[in-house]
């Protein structure tokens, strides 16, 4: 996946669901982990969470470079409260 591409991948989760979206690359070039925190998550199971974030990679993203998604993590702000205390 290029930079460009996993911008508008990130641009893309924050229109969907707002809150913070952070970008990390990992492992070989052109792979990267994502992390979102929103509020929009609070009522959503993580399956849920997964598959609507998974939805927008297909859309986005060639089928081949969605293997260069190496991780999607989705949080609720409360959950990161919890994790922080």
């Amino acid at each position: 996946m290029t930079e460009e591409q996993a911008a508008r991948l990130s641009a893309e989760f924050r229109q969907a669901f707002g809150g913070d979206v952070e970008i990390e690359p990992v492992g070989r070039p052109g792979r990267f982990r994502f992390a979102i925190s929103s509020p929009r998550f609070e009522p959503m199971t993580q399956l849920a969470r997964q598959d609507a974030l998974w939805q927008i990679v297909d859309q986005i993203l060639p089928r081949d470079a969605t293997l260069d998604v190496a991780m999607i993590l989705a949080f609720a702000p409360s959950e990161l409260e919890q994790i922080e205390d």
